[in-house]
This record gives C-alpha cells, sequence and structure tokens, in this order.
C-alpha cells in the first residue's frame, strides 16, 4: 500500500509539471489563435465601418451577399488557379533542377547558391523587381524582345487583364521554385547509394534509376512541398498586392486582398470579416485532407 501511495503521489506531482509547462503554450494558443477566430465570424456577423461605437447585427447577411458577387467569385477562381499553379509549376521545376543537380553537376555548390537565393528575398523586393521587369516601355523583358528583334510581343504585362496573372505568375516561380529544389535536393541526397546501385547494376537506365527508385522515396519530400504550396495559395497577398493591387478591374485579384480591400478600402469590415471565414474554410476542405495523409503516413512508418 504505501508503494503504491508513493506511485501515486509521482504521477500527480508529474501531472501537475505537465500542466504547468503546457499553460503558457495553450494560453498563447487561445489568445494568438482561438480568440482572432472566434472575434473575426462574430464580426462577419455585423455591419461595422470600422468607426461606429456599436457594430450594427445583421446575422447572415454578409455572407449571403458575398454569394451573389461575381467579384467574389473570380477571386476564388484565382485561388484555385494559384492553387494548381504553385502544387505543379515551382514544384515540377524544383524537382528537375535538384535531378540534375544530383548527378554531380560540375559547380553544384554554386548552383546551389543560385537556385536558392530568390527564395531568401523579401516579397516586397520581389515585387519591386518585377515590376520593372514587367514595365511596358523600358522594363527588362521588354528590351530584350526589342533588342532580338521580337519587339511585337512585348506587351502591358500587368496592364492586360488576360495576362496579368500569367505575368504575376512568372515571378512566383522565379520566387518560390528554390525552396521546392533544395527540400528535394535535400530527399535525393538522403537516398540510400545502396539502392541506387543496385539498379544500375540491374542496368536501369538514369531515368529508370530516377523513376523507379528515387521518385517513389522522394515522397515525404513531396507531401512537404505540396503541402506549402497549398498553404501559400490560400494565403497568397503579398505578391498580388504589392504588384497589381488586385487590378486591372480586379483581374489579379484574389480572396486575401479582396478582404483587405474591403476592410480598409471600403470599410466593410463585416463584410471582410466574412471574407476571412469563407476563405479558412475553403482552406481547411484544401489543407485537412493533406494533413490526414502526412498523419496517416508518419502512422504507418512508424508501425512498420
Amino acid at each position: 500500500m504505501p508503494n503504491f501511495q508513493l506511485m501515486r503521489r509521482k504521477f500527480q506531482t508529474a501531472g501537475v509539471t505537465h500542466a504547468i509547462f503546457l499553460s503558457l503554450p495553450v494560453t498563447l494558443f487561445a489568445v494568438f489563435y482561438v480568440y482572432p477566430i472566434i472575434s473575426t465570424f462574430n464580426l462577419s456577423l455585423h455591419s461595422w465601418d470600422g468607426f461606429s461605437p456599436t457594430p450594427k447585427y445583421v446575422g447572415l447577411q454578409n455572407y449571403v451577399a458575398l454569394l451573389h458577387q461575381s467579384r467574389f467569385f473570380h477571386a476564388l477562381l484565382n485561388n484555385i488557379s494559384w492553387l494548381v499553379f504553385l502544387m505543379l509549376g515551382p514544384t515540377s521545376l524544383g524537382l528537375l533542377l535538384a535531378a540534375l543537380l544530383d548527378r554531380g553537376m560540375k559547380g553544384e555548390s554554386v548552383f546551389r547558391v543560385i537556385f536558392f537565393l530568390p527564395f531568401t528575398i523579401p516579397a516586397v523586393a520581389v515585387a519591386a523587381i518585377w515590376r520593372w521587369m514587367y514595365e511596358p516601355t523600358n522594363g527588362l523583358l521588354t528590351t530584350i524582345l526589342r533588342s532580338v528583334g521580337l519587339g511585337g510581343l512585348a506587351q502591358n504585362w500587368l496592364g492586360d487583364p488576360s495576362i496579368v496573372n500569367f505575368a504575376l505568375m512568372g515571378s512566383m516561380m522565379w520566387w518560390t521554385t528554390g525552396f521546392a529544389f533544395l527540400v528535394f535536393f535535400a530527399g535525393l541526397r538522403n537516398i540510400p547509394v545502396e539502392y541506387i546501385e543496385a539498379a544500375r547494376i540491374e542496368g536501369a537506365t538514369p531515368w529508370q534509376v530516377f523513376w523507379k527508385v528515387s521518385f517513389p522515396l522522394l515522397w515525404p519530400s513531396t507531401i512537404v512541398v505540396l503541402g506549402m504550396a497549398a498553404v501559400d495559395a490560400m494565403r497568397l497577398f503579398d505578391i498580388v498586392w504589392a504588384m497589381t493591387n488586385g487590378g486591372p478591374a480586379y483581374a489579379s485579384e484574389v480572396l486575401a486582398t479582396q478582404m483587405y480591400d474591403t476592410a480598409f478600402g471600403r470599410f466593410e469590415m463585416g463584410r471582410a470579416s466574412a471574407i476571412s471565414v469563407y476563405l479558412l474554410v475553403i482552406a481547411g476542405f484544401i489543407i485537412m485532407p493533406y494533413i490526414y495523409q502526412l498523419a496517416k503516413r508518419v502512422q504507418d512508418s512508424e508501425a512498420e
């Protein structure tokens, strides 16, 4: 009996200690994550200009009004386009660059720096660089096209609604490919050499070695890259706002820029909060399956 009481006291003491150490992160999570979400949802049920002393309760009116706005659905469609692009474009190019560099190319360390360096540049600086490159009169891209006799292909890259999103995606490709490259390159270097050598002894070509040996073993790296791409597509704001402000004529607008413009341009805080709630729900539907699959794979790997 005394031993049982001693063990019980030890467990109680350990429980109190764990609770003390967990109290701070739980409190921070509740204050900086849970409370803002609840507060935003509450504000989305009101009409408020940001200055009136008391918001006016309107229920679900803000949500219904957004569903009747073509501008809202256009921004949502742009987010979906960005999701597809970020999951395919920078991911594929990063994998290609990593595979090429993994073959022992000369000057590997220099190329690694060149490929990853753009990702270290702040978004606002990237936007400034590419706004200069896309300047329709004397920008770098227009100048290069004219110098090679293709001046007729020069466009108002950021002023034409039909091509502005492609121009933005080009700058995003340059900026974010370095992250995918680094993750895939690290994944390739972590593949056991024995697997590669065994495939080569069996007579596999370099393409067969990559496709049938290296690529399947890159699944953990692929999960990370695709997950970050999905998150970036949903929270996309800085590049679009800094380069076009969502224009021209809302052509490049995404949900985050629409939310910002609605809140601080039109002073419709309630409707802007409704947009943020919609964005949270949509992001949850897109990202939660990824988190589920990741957790499942980690659990399966631990079981093995």
